[in-house]
């Protein structure tokens, strides 16, 4: 583990997991519907209804706050600031140690999932969707292969009246071929706008009419920079070694969106080693302002995501509450 400090906290915990022999096979979520989860739609909650509503039946009191050396603390109102807005979406890793050695799930994991253990009204009623171990690659062509992830400029889908923004993801193909059949000269323009789906801004001098044309350019006053990180969450208790104000400042300069995830990770995807048992895996979306967008620029209060061209390795099973106990290491399999 030399190379801790310039890990981010999904390495750092795959580190541990590596040490502990630990390997992942797939992800369990408990869901109200399940239907759209097998078919790749996502639904990430604001932090705030998170927080409230949406943790783990163990409370955690410390969410939201990142623990500084001297005694100071970071809450993530203080970062976020009016600037920007965070989701997130929780999901349980399984190892193969939760199954015995015939492959079957234990009674002991079985208990920690449905929380037979704990309070009569806290028992874990709905049924679940497993996936096998490329959700996290999922996540990762999600955020790399979205265009409107990646470049400020492009337009973004409107909120539905429920305040709820649907985004269709891992799209760049669909994209591309939407700009061939605009465009399909392979000039340099056609190049600059191909180009376009992959970088932060617009590429080429006339890239940006031909986007406003097309109605694909993002209104100045309503431009947001987006961000999107699987992670598991890493069980630590130390504090974090920097200074409150350092922090702050760094966070309140910026124009970097990697500073602000930075931060509302070590917010959300840290947690103290009480709860390490919990073994969970955290879905993370943030919206940020840009520069010139307008004061009164209202965030969504939660976010759908829809994954399209799926891998061949995507795999995805609903499986009743009552059949969690029979589940086996061959479902993880597809």
């Amino acid at each position: 583990m030399r190379r801790c400090n310039r890990m981010n906290l999904h390495e750092k915990q795959d580190e541990v997991y590596k040490h502990e022999n630990k390997k992942a096979i797939g992800f369990i979520k408990f869901n109200q519907k399940c239907d759209d989860l097998v078919k790749g739609h996502f639904f990430l909650k604001s932090i705030e209804n998170f927080r409230d509503n949406g943790r783990d039946k163990i409370k955690d009191d410390s969410e939201g706050i990142i623990k500084l050396t001297n005694n100071e603390m970071i809450k993530y109102g203080e970062i976020l600031n009016g600037k920007s807005q965070t989701y997130i979406s929780s999901f349980t890793v399984l190892f193969s140690d939760d199954f015995d050695d015939k492959g079957k799930i234990k009674e002991t994991t079985v208990d920690k999932l449905l929380n037979k253990k704990g309070k009569k009204e806290d028992l874990e009623k709905r049924n679940a969707v497993i996936f096998n171990i490329s959700l996290n690659d999922s996540f990762e062509a999600m955020g790399r292969n979205t265009p409107e992830f990646v470049n400020y400029e492009i337009k973004k889908p409107k909120m539905g009246m429920d305040r709820i923004q649907r985004f269709k993801t891992n799209n760049f193909l669909c994209w591309r071929k939407k700009i061939n059949s605009t465009d399909p000269d392979l000039d340099e323009d056609y190049v600059n706008a191909i180009k376009s789906l992959t970088t932060k801004n617009l590429q080429g001098m006339n890239t940006k009419e031909i986007f406003k044309n097309q109605n694909w350019l993002e209104k100045i006053e309503n431009q947001i920079s987006i961000g999107l990180k699987g992670t598991y969450v890493y069980y630590d208790d130390k504090p974090l070694n920097m200074k409150k104000d350092v922090i702050l400042s760094e966070i309140n300069e910026t124009k970097d969106i990697e500073v602000y995830e930075k931060y509302l990770a070590e917010c959300f995807a840290r947690k103290a080693n009480k709860y390490g048992d919990q073994h969970e895996y955290r879905l993370i979306f943030s919206e940020f302002k840009e520069t010139a967008t307008k004061e009164n620029f209202v965030f969504p209060k939660g976010i759908e995501l829809e994954y399209l061209l799926k891998s061949k390795e995507w795999y995805a099973k609903e499986v009743k509450n009552n059949e969690v106990e029979n589940l086996c290491l061959e479902d993880f399999k597809k």
